[in-house]
């Protein structure tokens, strides 16, 4: 088996650096434009050569050919990865799908030219439908690599099968990434019915009666009813989903703080807390201690964490490369 190196453009924070680092191999370039994630990644990865660039143009296909033909003279199985921007593609952009194209088609031309020895194309399940015809793509939930969390992403490429290690009976849930919430959670739902430490009920408030049955229930939520934003659904908080799940997507846009938790016995959700930075990176499936130190704001944070490749799906991707 010949050794693995991996180009990773449109690289930010270093998801895909990451898995690929995780699976044995060597990244011997990241690009992005965004100078702060690439910041973040070079603090994380400070063996990893980084360039700051704006991808997109012909011209540059010369400069990733010259390092795809110089690590293979050197006996290495070339990688290359890309993840183009998504937002014009997302089904909750209201913006025309035909923008986000332009970069995804630009490396399918990149891989056409270079010829690399495997290659992929990260992107939202909706661009499928708009690759050219003949190219090959599956759809990867991160749930089905370990990860606590029902991402969806359409992966373009050759050379490689990434191979589930769970499925839907042992997906992990929220609670099962973060174990340190259940406690939390429980002494949240034993202030006997209070949504804060300084509320308390009295006892006999620990239960209603069932208006059909006129019997009494337990009127204090349950970790069923304790439930993780869903983020862009409506303010009903209908499509929330109980922390005894996976999370749904973790999202990068326009997000000022992390996903939050409701408890869900009320008529009207009440929010508890919001995830932290930490939190939101373990969903994700990073460490909870790559440092995202390098990033100026906290927004920028859980954008460059919300737009990350998972790389546990990464990690599958190198993982599955046949030589």
């Amino acid at each position: 088996m010949k050794p693995i190196v991996v180009i990773d453009l449109f690289c930010g924070m270093g998801g895909f650096s990451q898995g690929a680092i995780e699976a044995g191999a060597k990244v011997v370039l990241a690009v992005d434009l965004w100078e702060e994630s690439l910041k973040v990644h070079h603090h994380n990865h400070p063996g990893t050569p980084i360039k700051r660039m704006t991808l997109g143009t012909k011209n540059q296909f010369s400069l990733f050919m010259r390092e795809v033909e110089k690590w293979r003279k050197m006996g290495y199985h070339v990688h290359i990865h890309g993840s183009p921007p998504c937002q014009a593609l997302s089904n909750a952009s209201s913006r025309d799908p035909s923008e986000g194209m332009p970069l995804v088609i630009w490396f399918l031309d990149l891989v056409k030219f270079t010829k690399p020895d495997s290659w992929s194309m990260e992107n939202v399940v909706p661009m499928r439908k708009r690759l050219p015809e003949g190219t090959p793509s599956v759809v990867l939930n991160s749930a089905d690599y370990g990860v606590a969390q029902t991402r969806r992403r359409c992966i373009a490429g050759e050379g490689w099968e990434a191979i589930p290690t769970h499925n839907k009976e042992t997906w992990l849930s929220v609670i099962d990434a973060l174990p340190h919430l259940k406690d939390e959670l429980v002494t949240h739902i034993n202030l006997d019915g209070a949504t804060d430490s300084n509320s308390r009920r009295a006892k006999s408030a620990d239960f209603d009666i069932n208006s059909t049955s006129g019997t009494l229930r337990n009127s204090k939520p349950t970790l069923r009813e304790i439930k993780l934003e869903a983020l862009g659904s409506n303010a009903k908080r209908k499509q929330d989903r109980t922390v005894q799940e996976p999370s749904k997507t973790i999202c990068g846009s326009g997000n000022q703080t992390g996903a939050r938790i409701f408890d869900h016995k009320e008529t009207k959700p009440k929010k508890i807390r919001s995830l932290t930075i930490e939190e939101t990176l373990t969903l994700q499936g990073f460490n909870p201690n790559y440092d995202m130190s390098q990033a100026r704001t906290q927004k920028n944070r859980w954008t460059m964490i919300g737009n990350a490749v998972v790389p546990a799906v990464a990690k599958a991707i190198i993982g599955g490369i046949k030589q």
